[in-house]
């Protein structure tokens, strides 16, 4: 879950502190980008889920509309994209937990 979750917050955290986005914040998008990838190593290789691959999906929307937020987008819209991530993230994590081993 961490893999999720810290990502989400160093994109939060950015957003909501950063007026202006230079090189040193992109290398900080970069490692949580890497990490919420992470998160996909939980499932085995061919049974990725449906909400797995959304949840993906999104982040990436979320990636590419940050690395514009500067020249066409308003931070709001960044905090909204972050909202649906986290909701499709919990809705994920509340679908797939993972089973304890037996």
């Amino acid at each position: 879950m961490l893999f999720y979750f810290i990502p989400l917050a160093m994109f939060a955290a950015v957003n909501n502190l950063v007026d202006r986005l230079y090189w040193p914040y992109y290398l900080v998008l970069l490692l949580a980008f890497l990490v919420f990838q992470l998160a996909r190593v939980r499932y085995p290789k061919d049974a990725v889920p449906p909400i797995a691959k959304v949840s993906q999906a999104i982040f990436y929307i979320l990636t590419v509309a940050f690395i514009f937020r500067d020249q066409y987008l308003d931070p709001w819209i960044i905090n909204v994209l972050l909202g649906i991530t986290l909701g499709i993230v919990i809705v994920e994590i509340m679908q797939y937990k993972k089973k304890p081993l037996s």
